[in-house]
């Protein structure tokens, strides 16, 4: 047995060795969800090495400006036509995309990390980098399971310079696997036997170490613009399929040779003893047998995920995390993107609690245009012609005038480049239900008498409208309940209005019907991520102005 492999194995037992059952397989790996939406479309990716045609998914951004690319790679038994929860939120943010097959299961020698399936991984970023608005600096990888185990092949073998690497719940040494399957009476087992050779009933070690990541060779000059960010769940192994060693073990590997020069793990694991930048055997194996951290900062967690282990060197990281064997719905969220435009602007922005709540839209926008002057006057509560919660001063149709004067005396000598007005949440609550074609007539009049002002008419301001976010269908607190369907139903309504009056629409209401419920705990207001993606869409088409 290999070094590399024995550390893997011996952490591992405890697992194989508690009469566990034969486990169903991972949700992620259900092969069976092959819809995709009408934005996608498949294509075809000639291999660079056997002439082979690749089949792949792919999503082009619709804005004129470049965009980051999304190379997400397919679980263990399936291929590019497997349904990815990414997608929707691909969509959301409008970001470049591309679901690669590269040699589709891992159940023959074609496939499961072999040098076609490597090849076919840069084909396809090849491909997407020709055939889309692709920023060719922010290539970004990512996999759960089998595409983690992807993701790390891809870390430790392309030539590309990607900017980022997520591997979630991956699969780093075939060897420990394949024991671990077999002890599981888990269908993997059978499936490494065949990719590492055809009909074969006999175990190849030799042939498993060169498809393991873990024993490549770390191309460190290559990655120093990178960062790999691995993500397990600590129930992994017990309610998964993947055990957290898998995990632990790259981490030390790859921290190890960064640190000490060495790719050895018996001499990285004599490190981990007392080096806190790795994770010794001892707290190994706590985590493996408590399957927690009795003295974690429930402060410090993953979208409310407790985190038990965080470690971190160089452009390396670990995060273990309260959950199973699986990808968070936040996972894009978590990729090193951060849009920062050296556009100057001054712009005033008009919303409700979702423009005026810290990391907010407004917020997000200040931190993506540092150079621009935003000033901002949202008020929780505000409604576009109502006295919500009997508060005249929330009435915006009421006080318009007052508003933008007093925005106009805070600019001075400046004018405004840009007004954007986010209005129509609280219009929708259950309490105005009956009174919605009042909500209309506001809203027009509003628009009008924004248009009159002397910052739009005289000082040329454009007006731009955002969509209110969506509001949760379900399990949603009572003020707020119809609340989407009506504003559903408005939103054509003011499209009209406003396109009459040629003024842009910036929607957001319908990209996050899909992401939602990932963002935003209450159904109504998103978290600072959730915040990031409508902040991100007012960007585009500011860029376009």
């Amino acid at each position: 047995m290999s070094k590399i492999s024995f550390l893997t194995l011996a952490l591992s037992c405890g697992l194989s060795c508690l009469g566990l059952q034969a486990q169903d397989d991972p949700k992620w790996d259900d092969t069976q969800k092959k819809d995709w939406d009408k934005a996608f479309e498949k294509v075809e990716i000639p291999s660079s090495v056997d002439g082979k045609k690749q089949a792949a998914i792919l999503y082009k951004a619709k804005s004129e400006k470049p965009k980051p690319l999304i190379v997400s790679l397919h679980t263990w038994s399936g291929d590019y036509t497997q349904k990815d929860p990414l997608a929707k939120e691909i969509l959301a943010r409008d970001w470049n995309y591309i679901h690669p097959d590269f040699r589709g299961p891992n159940n023959s020698p074609e496939a499961m990390g072999s040098t076609l399936v490597i090849s076919d991984i840069a084909d396809a970023i090849d491909f997407a980098l020709e055939n889309t608005n692709t920023d060719p600096n922010g290539v970004h990888i990512i996999g759960v399971s089998g595409g983690g185990y992807a993701t790390l092949l891809a870390f430790m073998n392309l030539d590309y310079p990607v900017k980022s690497f997520s591997a979630w719940a991956p699969i780093s040494d075939i060897e420990a696997w394949y024991w671990e399957s077999v002890g599981r009476d888990q269908k993997y087992a059978g499936d490494i036997l065949q990719a590492l050779e055809a009909d074969s009933v006999v175990f190849k070690e030799e042939e498993a170490l060169k498809r393991s990541p873990i024993a490549h060779e770390f191309p460190v000059e290559k990655r120093k613009g990178s960062q790999l960010f691995i993500y397990e769940g600590i129930h992994d192994g017990y309610t998964g399929s993947v055990p957290i060693t898998h995990s632990i073990n790259m981490y030390n590997r790859l921290v190890g040779e960064l640190k000490y020069g060495t790719s050895e793990m018996d001499k990285i694991i004599k490190k981990a003893a007392d080096d806190p930048d790795l994770v010794s055997p001892q707290s190994t194996i706590e985590l493996l047998t408590k399957r927690m951290d009795p003295n974690y900062d429930p402060n410090f967690n993953l979208f409310g995920r407790n985190i038990y282990l965080y470690r971190n060197f160089g452009n390396i990281s670990l995060t273990l995390f309260e959950g199973g064997h699986e990808q968070l719905p936040q996972a894009l969220s978590l990729i090193p993107i951060k849009a920062i435009s050296p556009m100057k602007a001054n712009i005033l922005t008009l919303g409700d609690s979702n423009g005026e709540h810290v990391g907010g839209w407004v917020d997000q926008l200040k931190e993506i245009l540092p150079q621009s002057k935003i000033v901002n006057i949202s008020k929780s509560g505000r409604t576009i012609g109502f006295d919500n919660l009997g508060r005249t001063e929330l009435n915006a149709l009421k006080n318009i005038q007052t508003y933008l004067n007093e925005a106009e005396e805070e600019i001075g000598n400046e004018s405004y480049d840009y007004i954007l007005l986010c209005l129509g949440t609280n219009d929708t609550k259950s309490v105005f239900a009956e009174r919605q074609d009042e909500v209309v007539i506001n809203f027009e009049k509003l628009v009008d008498t924004i248009l009159e002002h002397d910052l739009v008419k005289k000082e040329k301001a454009q007006l731009l409208f955002i969509t209110p976010p969506p509001i949760r269908t379900e399990n949603i607190i009572e003020k707020y309940q119809g609340g989407n369907e009506r504003l559903a139903a408005l939103m054509p309504k003011f499209k009209s209005i406003l396109e009459q009056r040629e003024v842009p629409v910036v929607d957001v209401f319908n990209p996050l019907q899909g992401v939602l419920d990932y963002y935003a705990e209450d159904g109504v207001h998103m978290s600072p991520e959730g915040q990031e993606i409508i902040a991100g869409k007012i960007l585009d088409r500011l860029k376009n102005y």
